[in-house]
């Protein structure tokens, strides 16, 4: 049992998705993508940035997109389908593959700024792992039809290896320790003492809870749930008489706590990341102190509050880069600048993704 709010994922995650070279043949005589769209794979079919995007790209991105929707569906994509905030499967699609176009560019368009890597080093990378892809493949030909399968020339598939590398050179080297925008020990103790401890919302606590509904869901029976009720003030009561109620709380939270996903030590969480009985229950009590009974969606709680977790400079300090890193990049991202090319008509996913499906 979580008490935690739960957070919906639609399909893909929203940062770099893995290179595939996975596809449904075509035959190599002619383009896939001017096979299907009638359009030269190197015809720029927009701009982020200021940088051409090619059809062969934005193509190679829709089908990835649309291949792992599929995975979500036994009976083919459902394009019309809503998922979320009147956006339609296809929709979602369109969206996905122009967002993994803009992260792509995004890298790039860093990589220029702050020129981080080794050129030897990115080269070596991308002599292996071309040499790795052949031997898998068996040969250098069967590797070549591998691409054209997917619609993707060798060119564009070292730019998606290349800009892969080069994210996670980035994430590595932007904010460390004698980069250009290191972090230092102050702006992390900073954000520690804007961010943590009980002064900020942030708490720490323990509990002993007696479920009131089943592992579905659903409501257990009255008499169950006054049953549980009559438990909790039975447990609660113990601790009110006890002269030592830490270290019995402990021993009773050890044999009776229904809330199998709750740490040994307990919690430790923020505004927002617990349900509000749990979070408001909490927050009223000063530490080591001992709740009534809280009632939620999942049953009776008796709370233990524990003294706020507050990290060293040197346990965040990586973590907390990689989220000023994440902050930044989303930032670009959202404000990228997309120009389509006018006299260019993008084709809809479920036209493109039936055809691609054929195979030869």
């Amino acid at each position: 049992m979580k008490i935690r709010r739960s957070v919906l994922t639609l399909f893909l995650a929203a940062v770099l998705i893995a290179v595939s070279l996975t596809g449904c043949g075509k035959g190599k005589d002619e383009a896939l993508v001017k096979k299907i769209t009638g359009t030269d794979p190197e015809t720029t079919v927009m701009t982020i940035n200021g940088s051409d995007i090619s059809a062969e790209l934005y193509y190679y991105w829709l089908s990835i997109v649309c291949e792992d929707t599929a995975a979500y569906f036994t009976d083919g994509i459902q394009w019309d389908e809503v998922l979320y905030d009147d956006v339609t499967v296809s929709e979602y699609i369109k969206s996905t593959t122009l967002n993994t176009l803009i992260q792509y560019q995004i890298v790039t368009d860093l990589d220029k700024e702050y020129h981080l890597q080794d050129e030897e080093e990115v080269q070596a990378y991308l002599d292996e792992v071309i040499a790795n892809n052949i031997d898998n493949f068996g040969s250098e030909e069967e590797f070549e039809k591998s691409l054209a399968n997917a619609g993707v020339g060798r060119e564009t598939i070292l730019y998606l290896y290349k800009t892969q590398y080069l994210y996670s050179d980035l994430q590595d080297k932007l904010y460390a320790a004698g980069g250009p925008l290191e972090v230092t020990d102050a702006a992390v103790q900073q954000y520690i003492d804007q961010n943590y401890g009980a002064e900020n919302g942030n708490y720490s606590a323990k509990h002993i809870l007696l479920k009131t509904v089943d592992d579905a869901g659903a409501a257990l029976p009255e008499d169950e749930i006054a049953q549980k009720k009559a438990q909790a003030e039975n447990l609660l009561a113990q601790l009110r008489g006890s002269d030592d109620p830490q270290t019995l709380f402990s021993q009773l939270m050890a044999e009776y706590n229904e809330d199998s996903g709750e740490p040994e030590d307990g919690y430790t969480f923020g505004p927002g990341e617990m349900v509000d009985e749990f979070y408001n229950g909490t927050a009223a009590l000063e530490e080591y102190e001992i709740s009534d009974l809280v009632e939620s969606q999942f049953g009776y709680h008796i709370i233990m509050r524990l003294p706020s977790e507050i990290p060293a400079v040197e346990e965040i300090k990586e973590s907390y880069a990689l989220e000023l890193f994440s902050a930044m990049f989303q930032e670009r991202v959202s404000g990228a600048k997309v120009e389509y090319i006018q006299d260019i008509t993008l084709m809809e996913p479920k036209e493109y993704y039936t055809e691609y499906s054929k195979g030869e």
